[in-house]
């Protein structure tokens, strides 16, 4: 029986200390690149998720970006412009050193002539955080 706690207590402690939950949030600033297969890009509407964004930045003074905070964990982003691969945004969130915790969706994408996309295959969105 003394064998069996001490496997017990052995593998709490393992547990405990693979958790990250005892790292410090660290307010910060996140870069949303852009990977896009066109070159003709003109606007494109984004969602973020992740826990304590506060605002939204263009990531070039080339972009337009309007951005509304829905939810406490939730930014939905218009950018408009010539887009280009590259720093689309920034993001002030509260959690810049957790960036498994943030997700970016692309919701639309239009054309420099104002023509929707039917697709928005071929597209991504990195995140990079600084602190």
């Amino acid at each position: 029986m003394n064998a069996r706690m001490a496997l017990a207590a052995a593998v709490l402690l393992a547990a405990a200390a693979c958790s990250d939950s005892t790292t410090p949030q660290t307010p910060g600033v996140v870069t949303l690149s852009l990977v896009t297969p066109n070159a003709d890009d003109g606007a494109m509407a984004l969602v973020l998720t992740g826990p304590g964004i506060t605002s939204i930045a263009s990531g070039s003074g080339a972009y337009a970006v309007y951005w509304r905070v829905v939810s406490p964990t939730e930014a939905r982003v218009i950018v408009v412009g010539d887009l280009s691969n590259g720093v689309l945004a920034t993001a002030q969130v509260a959690e810049a050193n957790r960036l498994t915790g943030y997700h970016v969706g692309i919701l639309e994408v239009a054309t420099r002539s104002d023509a929707v996309r039917a697709s928005t295959a071929g597209y991504a969105i990195t995140l990079a955080g600084s602190h």
